[in-house]
């Protein structure tokens, strides 16, 4: 009769693919979770932070569009000779850049075709109402 010993020796040993086999499940876990992850959250976040900093641009951006039209509101009604002997003539300031902008905005009107040409003559234009401006202002002082 063979030994109880011999049995267990001559029985194949249960192979769950070596003894590191917790470790490689693991693994396995961790790299599926993380496929998920990348596939889900990983996208979210980067559509919010998207979100939130454009919105932190559009509100930056339009705080400095309206600064920048104070300031140029503010500097023709200082310095450029417009509405002369009319009193308090901040309406003619205002009518200026209002000018200047709305003569920006059709030359952008006519660019929505893409060609950029009458954006270039409408920055033309408006240099040429600044300089006659200017000119008007410098012959009205010395007169």
């Amino acid at each position: 009769m063979p030994d109880a010993d011999d049995a267990t020796r001559q029985r194949p040993a249960l192979s769950l693919g070596g003894n590191d086999w917790p470790a490689a499940a693991a693994d396995k876990v961790v790299k599926v979770v993380d496929q998920i992850r990348a596939q889900t959250t990983d996208r979210a976040i980067f559509a919010l932070r998207a979100a939130v900093y454009s919105l932190l641009a559009a509100v930056a951006a339009v705080s400095a569009v309206t600064m920048l039209a104070i300031a140029t509101v503010r500097l023709a009604d200082a310095y450029l000779p417009i509405g002369d002997g009319v009193g308090s003539a901040t309406w003619a300031a205002h009518g200026f850049v209002g000018l200047l902008i709305a003569v920006i905005g059709f030359g952008m009107w006519g660019a929505r075709n893409g060609s950029f040409k009458s954006v270039y003559v409408a920055l033309i234009v408006d240099a040429g109402i600044i300089v006659a401006v200017i000119f008007y202002g410098v012959i009205a002082a010395l007169a």
